[in-house]
């Protein structure tokens, strides 16, 4: 009997700690959103005015007609369980990286020079991970 219910626990306990941390749906709406955020920043430094302006003003002017994405982002988060969304960016010569973290765990990456989404990190999230590693200049080469 007692053998019974040490199985049971140990059951019950793995089936608890393997349960998903963020709500995969949500997490790839989250993702093509963030697909559509980083093909409009990236558009906006090739092919926009940026001479002189900060990144926040280049990001600003590329979703001059898409704004309501962050807002949807914002929501997205929410339901996918993502306790402290950061959206970050980094220009690499003329390419736009996006990096969304919930706090210092990274979740998605994505260069917006291609079409397909490049870095998933959301399903096995590791604390002080928030950092970019995508290489813009390799990747968008290809």
């Amino acid at each position: 009997m007692k053998r019974l219910m040490l199985l049971i626990s140990c059951v019950a306990l793995t089936a608890c700690a393997s349960s998903p941390q963020y709500q995969g749906e949500a997490m790839y709406d989250m993702a093509s959103v963030v697909k559509d955020i980083a093909q409009s920043v990236d558009g906006e430094l090739k092919f926009g005015d940026t001479q002189g302006l900060s990144q926040a003003q280049i990001v600003q002017n590329a979703m001059t007609d898409n704004g309501g994405k962050f807002s949807q982002l914002q929501q997205l988060a929410g339901k996918a369980k993502v306790e402290d969304y950061r959206i970050l960016y980094d220009f690499q010569q003329n390419h736009a990286v996006v990096l969304v973290c919930d706090g210092d765990i990274a979740l998605m990456e994505d260069a917006g020079c291609n079409a397909s989404f490049d870095k998933v990190y959301w399903h096995q999230p590791q604390r002080n991970s928030c950092e970019f590693h995508l290489d813009a200049t390799q990747l968008c080469a290809q």
